[in-house]
């Protein structure tokens, strides 16, 4: 599943989306639409357990990052960790 996410965030369009998207769950959102769009059958609980998987490769959450997860406050950081790994 994480070769299908990499290569849907390739498309230019999903990577400005996601960039601009306001917090993680929307992120998540974006993915899952777009996959669906591409005939692949992700929920939306596991592409967060895939995007939390890429977000710890890249590097340890700080407090401010798990907040942001939590509160659902902008996630600016974290969607460029996601847009990194690809």
């Amino acid at each position: 599943m994480i070769t299908n996410i990499k290569e849907l965030l390739q498309n230019t369009q999903l990577q400005q989306q996601v960039k601009a998207a306001a917090n993680l769950a929307d992120v998540i959102k974006l993915i899952t639409t777009a996959g669906v769009q591409k005939g692949h059958s992700f929920t939306q609980e596991s592409i967060a357990q895939v995007v939390g998987g890429l977000i710890l490769e890249e590097r340890e959450l700080s407090e401010a990052d798990l907040l942001a997860v939590a509160g659902g406050l902008r996630a600016s950081s974290i969607t460029g960790s996601i847009l990194s790994c690809c």
